[in-house]
């Protein structure tokens, strides 16, 4: 490659500092120039390409990098720079072919071949992108990147024994990479070690103390801990949300009064628009929503597109992906939507864009369905319940939202799966009582599995089967907590991640879902019941504890809410014991169900309606 010339390296320093300081028409100029001083050379092009990219101009920046190929097509970081860019234009295939040939070039291009790896995977390689990851942490063993990738992919496939290795070898590397030091914290929460997770969490925000994600990690892991109260996980989120907001100041601005519209608009902000929870309680409402009165916006933040993605968007009036907008550019786009009311639908879950609310977006903003806790925002107007998960006059102390109750319940439910009717079928036994766990499996507290092994020491003829637990060290954990406890190994049946043929099945295949705590299931509750499938709820001291007390009481089965701990091991008991009492609600569960006003989509969403119109009333009156 020709050496450049003093002069040349000069205007591309100059450009790099303008670049640097957001000055990207005269960065552009510089480079330019430096083309012009020396035109054999490819970095003054490589350079134009990355300001024109941020220029918003990703033709423009493909033809400049295709010219520094054609000068130097000996030059890697060319070839990687392309294919960054055609990665961006969905041009998989040929994003594909100039990684491969970066890499080819120098064999030692580490940040090439994280980039090959990652696109692999989002085209479904997966076993290729672990081969390429694997081959770059031996090349490059010190590069903690490359072993970090390799980390959450392996977290991804459940592989959390060697994740957990791969992460600390990184962080031996760098002790304040932020995203290890977070991925730390979720392997430990993934394996039932919630408070271990709390160190790893905290120390990730002190690395990255601007980070938002890193902020809803540590709220996140929290809500699961049965070693706080109510009220501390409650401060903790109105601390952070606080400290969020503080940074926050100065970048909402006041909104115009516009002239009336005949319909409200609605505008739902959810990362979870695929094949995951939210998507299944949201899609019936999204169909039911009355267009004669309300415009439905969908601001989806997301890369992935699946079935359930494909199925959602023609139910939304207006459909945005956000997922590649910063923060100002996503808030000005809802606001230039002028929406009436913004619902959060993920709270601190992965990918929330939550942190969009302190720059009011909208003049009423609302918080509902992925995300059973406050958010500790004062720019979080209200959060959407019902009167079971947070009974009047017992939670306001631990929200600072305003509370708008549902009249029966805050879920409607849409199964995800529709087997044949569970009565028509009988599971095969051995002689026991099968209780079962379908919950993910860091939802089981050491209280909550007290409470489990309990029941199994009370009911000496039954076995327990628990799905979702890691392979590895964690389930020989479980395994010999369980053999300590006196349950004999016989009596417990472990298996990692279903699918969900393989899910509902298993759930066929018991008599008695136990529920976690003091996180619920909501989902798999429902689940559990759809399948005929008795499930105990314990009422708990937060919203989080609720979950099944509220879906319970919605179908009207107090017979099956426990008040206190041993009441819920009674309860359980009492079912394994009595045969006629499981088969009469196995026959039962899923009629009563589908008469709840839990299946009821169409009256749900008047109900949801109700609430709306009563909210935005209050902001203009």
């Amino acid at each position: 490659m020709t050496a450049l010339s003093d002069d040349a390296q000069k205007l591309i320093a100059a450009g790099n500092d303008l670049e640097d300081r957001g000055l990207l028409e005269e960065a552009r100029k510089h480079y330019l120039d430096a083309a012009a001083v020396a035109p054999a050379s490819p970095r003054p092009w490589l350079n134009l390409g990355n300001v024109l990219e941020r220029q918003g101009q990703p033709a423009a920046a493909v033809e400049a990098v295709e010219t520094a190929i054609k000068l130097a097509p000996d030059f890697a970081p060319s070839h990687f720079n392309l294919g960054r860019l055609l990665v961006a234009a969905g041009k998989f295939h040929q994003a594909e072919r100039a990684f491969r040939t970066s890499i080819q070039l120098d064999p030692r291009f580490t940040d090439a071949a994280l980039s090959l790896a990652s696109l692999l995977e989002t085209m479904g390689r997966v076993p290729e992108a672990e081969s390429i990851l694997r081959d770059a942490t031996a090349s490059d063993p010190s590069h903690a990147g490359a072993i970090y990738n390799l980390g959450i992919m392996l977290i991804e496939q459940d592989a959390l024994d060697e994740a957990e290795a791969l992460m600390l070898r990184a962080l031996a590397i760098a002790p304040d990479f932020g995203k290890a030091l977070g991925a730390m914290g979720n392997i430990c929460l993934k394996t039932r070690r919630a408070k271990d997770a709390e160190p790893w969490l905290r120390r990730r925000m002190q690395a990255e103390p601007d980070s938002v994600e890193a902020a809803a990690a540590l709220l996140f892991s929290l809500i699961a801990r049965d070693d706080l109260d109510a009220q501390q996980i409650y401060d903790a989120h109105r601390k952070i949300g606080q400290s969020l907001e503080a940074r926050a100041a100065g970048t909402a601005t006041p909104f115009v009064r516009r002239s009336e519209r005949s319909r409200l608009r609605i505008g739902y902000l959810s990362p979870d628009f695929r094949q995951h929870p939210v998507a299944l309680f949201i899609q019936p409402v999204l169909e039911k929503h009355d267009r004669s009165a309300f415009e439905i916006y969908c601001y989806y933040n997301h890369h992935s597109v699946d079935g359930i993605t494909r199925r959602l968007m023609p139910l939304a009036d207006r459909w945005h992906s956000i997922a590649n907008l910063d923060d100002v550019a996503a808030a000005e786009l809802i606001r230039a939507d002028e929406i009436d009311i913004l619902v959060d639908l993920a709270g601190y879950t992965a990918h929330s864009r939550l942190f969009l609310f302190p720059r009011r977006c909208a003049p009423v903003q609302a918080t509902w369905l992925g995300y059973l806790h406050s958010t500790g925002l004062a720019s979080t107007d209200y959060r959407i319940c019902d009167s079971n998960t947070d009974p009047p006059g017992t939670t306001e102390r631990l929200n600072s939202e305003r509370l708008v109750r549902m009249p029966h319940s805050q879920w409607c439910y849409e199964p995800m799966h529709h087997p044949e009717s569970p009565a028509a079928r009988t599971p095969a036994r051995n002689g026991r009582v099968v209780f079962g766990s379908f919950n993910q499996f860091w939802k089981i507290s050491d209280s909550c599995l007290d409470l489990w092994l309990e029941i199994l020491r009370s009911a000496p003829d039954t076995e327990l089967r628990v799905v979702d637990v890691p392979r590895g060290n964690t389930m020989d954990a479980f395994r010999a907590r369980t053999e300590q406890a006196g349950i004999p190994a016989e009596r417990i049946r472990l298996s990692s991640r279903l699918d969900i043929q393989q899910y509902f099945a298993a759930i066929a295949d018991v008599d008695i879902a136990l529920d976690t705590m003091p996180y619920n299931g909501a989902t798999t509750t429902l689940d559990a019941l759809w399948m005929g499938v008795p499930v105990v709820a314990l009422a708990g001291d937060r919203a989080v504890a609720r979950s099944a007390t509220s879906i319970l009481s919605t179908i009207e089965m107090p017979e099956l809410v426990a008040r206190t701990a041993a009441e819920y091991v009674d309860i359980n008991v009492a079912l394994a014991r009595d045969v006629e009492w499981r088969s009469r609600l196995r026959a039962t569960l899923r009629p009563r169900l589908l008469q709840s006003p839990l299946m009821d989509s169409a009256q749900f969403t008047r109900d949801l309606e109700a609430r709306y119109r009563e909210i935005h009333s209050r902001a203009v009156a």
